[in-house]
């Protein structure tokens, strides 16, 4: 095997998580997300015990992340109802309410500051993740974007005053989830949407493989003609005015070195350094259903309300054929599309063992943990996630390997028994 083939497909095999890109009538195998060490130590925030702790419970032959929110001893078949307390200043506007579906938000009653909301009981929303392809389960899981969009309408006209918490990412941290649609809390990520929010202290990593022009009759891309990967970091943070913004790590990566005298477009995905910065991001992944005759390419979208990224999601869903870069324009939204050979990943920076390490997003308790000593290592795990910024145990039977099969997502503090880590 040549060096140029070793190192096609070393970029095609050096992963665990793959993309498909559709380039030139081509299905290019990209790849995600290697892990990425850190140096700096993260603050550390105390556990608090405002609520109840996370808690993973068995329900109908199933598993379900309890959120703090949700009182021990909750019934499975009874709705959730919250109050939450902390506007900053009183609304502007009274009589405040919304409904659809299993979900209610209205203006506390005998409290201005207070925000009484309701989801529905557990074991709806588990049936309602479990059978998401059918029409009742869609229906509920539609309300709850839809009552997110009518929370965003509310807050325009005055409704609920200012807080010092996201109403919206309060709702969506309380919601119960099965271990391996946990993601969904922090990233909005959930199977079938294909994309995710970006928040601050992730990581994006893009990856660009590059080619020489092919001869005549042949091949555009293939080992012949690959001439190595750029690997380029941006670290997601917080701006001014809660902003987001995306800042370069590093210099830019060539496989091989030799590569970086040979490329021209090297500055190419550094505009996203200077892109608007918005309250809201979003990385759309290229694993829509597209039209053979069609190209769409990951993006990155930004808007001043979460709610708009929500319809503009819908909309591409829908019209496969149309760029994000047209819809997003109509919509008055920010879009960056990532042309090319490109496979862009984003990074949650956990802490393990109390070392802070980047993990590919999508990660599970099982990936941490060696194969040969999970059962040990369940014994021994400590397990601490944030819920609005505030850290929670994370309880659950050492005897339910379900655990194994928890998302990590940023912040997430685990503990154990040194000799159960898988190899780095």
């Amino acid at each position: 095997m040549s060096n140029s083939e070793k190192r096609l497909s070393d970029w095609h095999v050096g992963t665990r998580r793959h993309m498909l890109l559709k380039l030139n009538q081509i299905l290019f195998l990209g790849f995600l997300c290697a892990v990425v060490m850190h140096v700096s130590c993260s603050a550390k925030k105390p556990i608090t015990s405002s609520y109840a702790p996370f808690r993973l419970e068995s329900l109908n032959n199933d598993s379900l992340l309890l959120t703090p929110p949700i009182p021990e001893g909750h019934a499975n078949n009874a709705a959730i109802k919250m109050t939450l307390i902390g506007n900053t200043t009183p609304p502007s506007v009274t009589n405040c309410f919304a409904e659809r579906g299993p979900f209610r938000l209205e203006q506390g009653r005998n409290d201005p500051h207070s925000i009484q909301i309701t989801l529905p009981a557990p074991e709806t929303w588990l049936t309602d993740l479990e059978g998401s392809a059918e029409p009742r389960a869609s229906e509920d899981i539609e309300a709850l974007y839809a009552i997110l969009a009518d929370l965003d309408q509310l807050q325009q006209e005055g409704c609920f005053g200012e807080t010092n918490s996201s109403i919206r990412d309060f709702i969506l941290q309380s919601l119960p989830m099965t271990p391996n649609e946990s993601l969904f809390n922090t990233y909005g990520y959930l199977e079938g949407r294909t994309s995710m929010d970006l928040k601050p202290g992730m990581r994006l990593k893009i990856e660009r493989a590059y080619f020489r022009p092919a001869k005549a009759g042949n091949e555009e891309h293939d080992a012949k003609t690959f001439l190595g990967v750029s690997t380029m970091y941006l670290d997601v943070e917080v701006a001014g005015n809660s902003k987001i913004r995306f800042r370069r790590v590093g210099s830019i990566r060539y496989s091989p070195a030799s590569l970086a005298h040979r490329v021209q477009e090297e500055n190419r995905d550094l505009g996203l350094i200077l892109i608007p910065r918005q309250l809201h991001y979003r990385l759309l992944f290229y694993t829509y259903l597209v039209p053979k005759k069609h190209t769409r390419f990951p993006a990155i979208i930004g808007a001043g309300n979460a709610s708009q990224l929500d319809e503009l999601d819908r909309e591409l869903r829908a019209q496969s054929d149309e760029s994000c870069k047209n819809v997003a324009t109509a919509r008055r939204v920010t879009c960056v599309e990532f042309d090319g050979s490109v496979a862009v990943s984003a990074l949650i920076k956990v802490e393990l063992n109390g070392k802070p390490r980047f993990l590919e997003w999508g990660a599970k308790i099982k990936d941490v943990l060696s194969k040969s000593s999970e059962v040990e290592a369940l014994k021994t795990l400590r397990f601490q996630r944030r819920f609005m910024n505030s850290y929670y145990d994370v309880r659950f039977d050492p005897e339910d390997s379900n655990v194994l099969s928890l998302a990590l997502v940023g912040g997430d503090r685990l503990t154990w028994s040194k000799s159960s880590s898988a190899p780095q």
